[in-house]
């Protein structure tokens, strides 16, 4: 059994999003195998994983939908 470093929770195979940002810009890919933590919910991806996602944000394909979410400063609260 894989166990997450953070919390000693199960890890489970499942499709989950992968979310990344640079210099202010943020890139979601949903549908990407990564281990869970069926206790806290830590994703971890394989090695061989982030490169496939790192290279196809390289030259992204057209986005199948464009979101627009509210963002939130703890700085200002």
């Amino acid at each position: 059994m894989n166990t997450c470093h953070f919390c000693g929770g199960e890890l489970k195979e499942q499709l989950t999003t992968f979310l990344y940002e640079d210099d202010g810009q943020f890139w979601l890919v949903r549908n990407v195998p990564a281990f869970v933590c069926a206790q806290c919910g830590e994703k971890e991806f394989s090695r061989a994983t982030t490169k496939q996602v790192l290279t196809l944000l390289r030259q992204p394909p057209r986005p199948v939908e464009i979101l627009h979410v509210p963002a939130y400063d703890m700085a200002l609260s």
